[in-house]
């Protein structure tokens, strides 16, 4: 799961729809939120109103938001 790859902090603070909250199994319906967006598979990522299907590694969804981090490695 790429929400696992984010760290249990960072997690906490992304828009995160599940849009089988209770499981996917016949007949149960996707999450309106997820039907609005036309969800075709699973990742998908909308990032400034673009649509993303697929996993993708942190840089480039910190490139497609526009994130910007400080070096980590840096020492103080």
């Amino acid at each position: 799961m790429e929400k696992q790859m984010f760290g249990r902090e960072a997690a906490k603070v992304l828009d995160y729809v599940e849009c089988f909250p209770d499981g996917y199994r016949k007949g149960v319906k996707i999450a309106e939120a997820c039907a609005n967006v036309a969800i075709e598979g699973f990742p998908t990522w909308v990032i400034n109103g673009q649509v993303l299907s697929g996993e993708k590694e942190l840089p480039e969804l910190a490139t497609l938001s526009g994130f910007e981090f400080e070096d980590l490695s840096k020492s103080n």
